[in-house]
């Protein structure tokens, strides 16, 4: 176990990191923070958990709820996307960060896609942490991705966008308190 001003380091580390990805918001930059968001948000030992461990600070990560789909949509729809945003004025779900992550998003072909497989796809398959690892696991994301583009990007290029925005301003919201 290392001191606490070493978590504290890494975290404003990682933190850059984001936050260098969040003002850049390429193609590119979805993929480059993906290390990051997985030291961060569900490594063995999660930063923000770590960090937090003593503080019990309450987390809330905020996910646009405009839309629900019933399970009729869901089983009869090729593709069905949630936009993932973090607008006040819209109607939003609280959550804290495991229901974050489990959070579906996207369904495709009656599944559902949480925020944790759009993350650990663009890890592992698009190139963030690992090129195309060719598990038979994000088969239907690689599936997912190519089917629908919204000017020319997928629609899982603006979910990671969102995802993104959320998780930088959540990071952002807490900083301090998890560092003092």
């Amino acid at each position: 176990m290392f001191s606490q001003d070493y978590y504290k380091n890494m975290f404003i580390s990682k933190y850059d990191e984001i936050e260098r990805c969040h003002n850049n918001l390429t193609n590119f930059s979805l993929i480059n923070v993906t290390p990051a968001l997985r030291f961060m948000l569900f490594d063995s030992q999660p930063l923000l958990d770590i960090l937090n461990r003593d503080k019990h600070l309450p987390i809330i990560f905020y996910v646009n709820n405009a839309i629900n789909f019933d399970e009729t949509e869901i089983a009869t729809s090729m593709m069905l996307w949630k936009e993932v945003s973090f607008n006040p004025l819209d109607e939003y779900k609280l959550l804290k960060k495991d229901a974050f992550l489990k959070w579906p998003c996207v369904y495709y072909i009656g599944q559902s896609i949480t925020i944790l497989d759009v993350i650990k796809f663009y890890a592992y398959v698009r190139g963030g942490i690992h090129l195309d690892k060719g598990e038979a696991e994000y088969q239907l994301l690689r599936e997912a991705f190519e089917i629908i583009k919204i000017d020319q990007l997928s629609t899982l290029d603006h979910t990671m966008r969102g995802i993104l925005q959320v998780i930088y301003k959540t990071l952002s919201v807490n900083k301090e308190k998890l560092l003092s």
